[in-house]
């Protein structure tokens, strides 16, 4: 209607018949055919069948490549914002639960091995500032995705209709209009991995944090806990209370990490222009930000119940923790760091 295409009359119907189908498809009741291929073919064959010759006119100007493309770019913006804001809050929260435990002693450990004494503090606060340098690398993603292909049609544009391509990204809520119809096929599945990509070091981090907590929930430790509601029991064993919580979790970040390397491989090697292989990209995206958004509210929950016992970690202070702090006191009084490192192991063995 902007550029002239419909008069005002056909502009109302088509309005009134979009709106149709989308309560149709709120209550259920707006079905796709297997012969319709997708929801594009599906409402134009609806409001053609009910409002007859105007329904032929709406997919002037478009491909289901740019419809698509433009569908899984809304979908990607919207989640990937939501993601941000969820990564933002599991960071504060191990931020909180962090201070709030700062006097509590924990052993250090190098080669699995105890090394150096530390606190709560400092190891959870540790995961946080990770955390925190990798937000900024997400918000910046945001100024890439934030693009409307719509108007590239099946890649090149349509040189003899004068679409207002900006006027939609303007209603649509993009930032800007990615100009370029080649580069809009292009960016079909990058953007994707992109966005999936970036959260690969902050699970990389909340992996190796996973894998602490298993390791300080053994009654070995016993340095932290859950609650026996995050715990599951065993059906043989009645003394059991097993994290299988963490366990999943660190499953579950791999299983992401896969699924990011898949949309590489299905990306890579592609010839320019449409590729029907891009298709195969919709469902890891779809699997991997549902994957994501569990991750991060199971472990907003974890960190949130997470319970330092202080006995424990006071116990496992053990002297030779201290061996180091020994050393340079001796280097303080004047002895060469080698003398002073050879006289406490000495004392030590």
């Amino acid at each position: 209607a902007k550029i002239g295409i419909l008069n005002e009359e056909e502009l109302e119907t088509l309005e009134k018949g979009l709106n149709e189908i989308q309560t149709l498809w709120e209550r259920g009741d707006f079905k796709i055919k297997p012969s319709q291929e997708d929801g594009h073919t599906a409402g134009e064959q609806y409001l053609t069948d009910k409002y007859g010759e105007v329904g032929r006119k709406i997919h002037t100007g478009r491909s289901r490549n740019d419809q698509a493309l433009t569908m899984i770019r809304l979908f990607l913006k919207s989640e990937y914002g939501k993601l941000i804001e969820k990564t933002e809050k599991l960071n504060k929260i191990i931020d909180q639960v962090a201070s709030k435990n700062n006097q509590i002693p924990l052993p250090g450990y190098t080669h699995a091995q105890k090394a150096m004494p530390t606190k709560a503090k400092k190891w959870l606060g540790a995961f946080s500032d990770g955390i925190t340098d990798q937000i900024p690398m997400l918000k910046s993603l945001n100024n890439i995705i934030d693009q409307s292909p719509l108007g590239s049609a099946a890649g090149f544009g349509i040189s003899n209709l004068k679409l207002n391509r900006d006027f939609t990204t303007q209603k649509m809520g993009f930032a800007k209009t990615q100009e370029n119809p080649l580069y809009c096929g292009l960016s079909r599945g990058l953007f994707e991995y992109q966005c999936l990509q970036s959260f690969v070091p902050i699970l990389m981090l909340l992996s190796r944090l996973n894998t602490d907590l298993l390791l300080f929930t053994m009654q070995e430790f016993n340095y932290v806990s859950l609650p026996n509601s995050m715990t599951t029991g065993s059906s043989i064993m009645p003394q059991k209370r097993n994290y299988d919580v963490l366990e999943i979790m660190r499953g579950k970040i791999k299983s992401y990490i896969a699924k990011t390397n898949e949309i590489q491989s299905i990306y890579n090697g592609l010839m320019s222009g449409y590729n029907r292989d891009v298709q195969l990209i919709k469902p890891l995206l779809c699997d991997s930000i549902t994957e994501l958004n569990a991750i991060f509210d199971v472990m907003i929950l974890v960190i949130e119940n997470l319970k330092f016992n202080k006995e424990a970690c006071l116990k496992a202070m053990t002297d030779d923790l201290y061996a180091t702090e020994k050393v340079y006191e001796l280097v303080a009084k004047g002895l060469p760091f080698r003398e002073a490192y050879l006289q406490i192991k000495k004392e030590i063995l």
